[in-house]
This record gives structure tokens, C-alpha cells and sequence, in this order.
């Protein structure tokens, strides 16, 4: 079984790409705050102005960075999901995996809109709300970020239903599961 460990998009478009790159900026951008404040710490370099916002700056910047990975996740079909399940019922009954993966992306979709009103609540709430340590960025522009990730999810989870639709009206409902040792290498 091979793990594909590589950032490409399925299509090239600039959208994507746009996700893309932000999404690994900040996680590189969290790694840098994270290394700058391990030598803060082992150190004792407290002195520098503003060097203790690297830690709430760090976990901010994954929170948002994990939420726009999660939508390249989503643009590549590569949520969660049993993948094993999946390829056993599609080799059983080809109508019957399809079904499932089509019923999961639903339930998908509707999980990201309950989620996107608790994003959009949290907004709303936490507006004027400072978080601790770094005082300037508030609750609800993190909650505003979130829900950007979320909202982008949800695009490509639509964009992934209507292509399984528009797959099961042209009778190509089978999708190809993978066989063990297919892709290797």
C-alpha cells in the first residue's frame, strides 16, 4: 500500500492552488513560531518585545492552517474515511459502494453546514472577544477564519456530490478500488 505524501490537486486551478499554498505557508509559518519558541524557552530569551506571542500566534496559525488543509483534503477526496470498507463493497456489488460513498458525501455535507453556523456563530459572538496572549487577534476572527475553511470544504464536497450524480446518471456509478499491490512500486 503506497501513501501519496505529495501536495498536488487532481486539476490545476488557480483556486486550488490559492488554498493550497496558504495552507502550507501557515503550516510552515506555524512550524517557524513554534522552533522560534522552543529557543525562547530553552534559552530564556523573554526579553525581545513581542517574542512571547509566538506561542498563541503558532497555535492560531494551525487552527487556521489545519481548517484550509482539510479543504485540499476534501478537493482531493481524501477525507476520512474506511477505505478498505469501501473497496470490499465495491468489489461485492459495484451499486452498493457506490451508494455509500455517495450517502458518506451527503452526511459530509451536511456535517460542514452544521458546522459553518457554529463558525458563523462564533463569529458573530466573539467578535469583540481578545484572546489570551495575543491581545489584537480576537476570538472571532478566528472563528471568521475557520469558517472560510469550511465554507471551501463544503465548495469541493458539493463539486464531489455533483460529480458522483453526474456519474451515476451516465451509468459509470463504479469506481475503481484498488487492488493490493496495484500501485506499488
Amino acid at each position: 500500500m503506497e501513501v501519496d505524501q505529495s501536495l498536488d490537486l487532481k486539476q490545476e486551478h488557480p483556486f486550488d492552488r490559492a488554498i493550497l499554498y496558504t495552507a502550507t505557508g501557515l503550516f510552515a509559518f506555524t512550524v517557524i513560531l513554534t522552533i522560534i519558541q522552543v529557543f525562547v524557552r530553552v534559552f530564556g530569551i523573554e526579553s525581545i518585545d513581542y517574542i512571547h506571542l509566538t506561542q498563541p500566534l503558532a497555535r492560531i496559525t494551525l487552527i487556521i492552517g489545519t481548517y484550509l488543509g482539510a479543504a485540499v483534503a476534501f478537493r482531493n477526496s481524501e477525507h476520512i474515511s474506511i477505505q478498505f470498507l469501501l473497496d470490499k463493497l465495491t468489489r461485492w456489488s459495484p451499486k452498493i459502494g457506490f451508494t455509500v460513498r455517495f450517502l458518506g458525501n451527503i452526511v459530509v455535507v451536511v456535517f460542514l453546514g452544521i458546522a459553518i453556523r457554529a463558525a458563523y456563530n462564533g463569529t458573530i459572538d466573539g467578535w469583540n472577544t481578545s484572546l489570551g496572549g495575543a491581545g489584537f487577534v480576537m476570538s472571532g476572527q478566528v472563528y471568521l477564519m475557520i469558517g472560510i475553511g469550511l465554507v471551501i470544504s463544503l465548495i469541493y464536497a458539493v463539486v464531489n456530490l455533483i460529480t458522483m450524480a453526474q456519474s451515476a446518471r451516465s451509468g459509470q456509478t463504479l469506481q475503481e478500488p484498488i487492488v493490493d499491490g496495484e500501485n506499488d512500486e
